[in-house]
């Protein structure tokens, strides 16, 4: 766009300033022609009032459209001929500037509409939360699923759980409480997601809730089938024998439904009584073990949380795993750094640590792995600790992976398989999880994941 008009105005303005400035001069001080020097001096006050009208005129129009742009408004409308071309060209560039910002206002609105009419369509529930605890967006399905609406306060969740507004205001910067599971009064299991946007003037919570009640049912109910078939194979095979043994020996002494006299039971029997009593002890005590054992992994102890050096505890732990038979023939890696200090249980953490080394020894020894080695690495963020106990043993097939932690599955022949699933019990109701990793690398690891605070750690 070209301001050769603007330019030329201003610049003959300026030039009949000066003229008329240098024409005064001179007439009132060469010529003392005091009267035309007064005419010529009112004539150019004149030319600099019509200079400073000339931009304000324009300082106007550009200021109403500054002001506009500030508001969001664009519905400026600036002269379409004044008479003037050089003032004409700058109208035309601020209505086109106009123009360009008005397009640019709708498409943005048209997206916003776009984003908002996806948004409101979602099965999952969306709604974001400001740094005083606001709702200031929520999408239908979020006020279905939380009973929340615009410009309420989170701590209307209360209903739901007493922790959830804490969760979604306490978890900035924490990675590792981006998520969580609560139950509302109806029995549904909301999955909260957060997310976190920083902007200049504040820290906006972004929150994604949705509805799993359904997947959770149905894996538990995956769980309690396959618990039921292990429990069913588990009695079974104590049971079958008892019931079969119990038939035979009364069948020594009894003949046509009648007891036979003492006189014609011979050494032979009483022999085959005992063996067969015996048995029938040592099935019986195997079924009292296998109770036992389902008793202790339904009335686990409540975790009673302490400050505990968790370099300190592994290496006690080592220790007390070094009385395993075959423990010394196993090479150990330690990677651990120096008082890493954790808030957990100690003793319940000792009892996991120390069934996953005993797991890993006897999976060496069992195979009988040249070179065996264990390697137990403690690793540590500002909140999560992680134990890593790896073993270079045989890898655990896929099919068993999906298995392991089922209570009572074993693929040990003395094995009660009480350990794992015992031990990840122990970790979830810690709020941490067990995970199995079995890779191409011939090593499987089983990784304790510990979600608290650290409380302090030095190198």
């Amino acid at each position: 766009m070209s301001y050769k008009h603007f330019y030329g105005a201003i610049l003959l303005r300026l030039a009949i300033i000066i003229l008329l400035a240098a024409a005064t001069t001179y007439l009132y001080f060469e010529e003392q022609a005091v009267i035309l020097s007064i005419l010529l001096f009112a004539v150019l006050v004149g030319a600099v009032f019509n200079i400073i009208w000339y931009f304000n005129r324009l300082n106007h129009w550009i200021a109403s459209f500054l002001l506009g742009i500030e508001n969001d408004d664009t519905t400026l409308k600036t002269p379409s001929n004044t008479g003037n071309k050089a003032i004409n060209e700058v109208y035309e560039g601020i209505e086109r500037l106009n123009e360009l910002f008005r397009k640019t206002k709708t498409d943005i609105s048209t997206q916003e509409q776009y984003f908002r009419s996806v948004i409101d369509q979602s099965a999952t529930g969306l709604f974001s939360v400001n740094e005083k605890g606001r709702v200031i967006n929520i999408n239908p399905a979020a006020t279905k699923l939380t009973k929340l609406n615009n410009h309420h306060h989170i701590n209307a969740l209360l209903v739901i759980d007493k922790k959830l507004p804490g969760f979604i205001i306490e978890s900035s910067g924490n990675t590792n409480r981006q998520s969580a599971i609560f139950e509302n009064p109806e029995g549904q299991k909301l999955l909260f997601k957060l997310s976190e946007i920083i902007t200049i003037n504040e820290s906006i919570k972004l929150v994604a809730v949705s509805d799993i009640t359904k997947e959770l049912d149905n894996r538990e109910i995956d769980s309690w089938i396959k618990l039921a078939r292990t429990l069913s194979h588990e009695i079974m095979n104590n049971i079958a024998p008892i019931t079969t043994l119990s038939k035979v020996i009364s069948g020594y002494f009894i003949s046509n439904n009648q007891i036979i006299s003492s006189e014609k039971i011979d050494s032979a029997t009483i022999a085959n009584t005992v063996k067969g009593l015996g048995v029938i002890e040592e099935r019986g005590l195997g079924l009292i073990n296998f109770v036992e054992n389902y008793r202790k992994f339904t009335k686990l102890p409540e975790p009673h949380f302490n400050k505990v050096n968790l370099s300190a505890l592994i290496e006690s732990n080592l220790i007390t795993a070094s009385a395993y038979p075959g423990f010394d023939t196993i090479k150990i890696v330690k990677l651990i750094p120096k008082d890493v200090m954790f808030s957990t249980d100690e003793k319940l953490l000792s009892q996991v640590i120390l069934n996953l080394l005993k797991n890993a020894l006897e999976a060496l020894i069992l195979e009988n792995i040249q070179n065996p080695l264990i390697t137990i690495k403690l690793l540590r963020t500002d909140n999560t600790g992680k134990i890593e106990i790896t073993n270079n043993g045989p890898q655990i097939p896929p099919e068993i992976k999906e298995q392991i932690f089922i209570p009572f599955y074993t693929t040990k022949e003395n094995g009660s398989g009480i350990g794992l699933s015992l031990s990840r019990q122990i970790i979830l109701q810690m709020g941490g999880d067990i995970i199995l990793n079995s890779g191409k690398d011939g090593k499987t690891t089983f990784s304790i994941c510990l979600n608290s605070e650290l409380l302090s750690h030095q190198n």
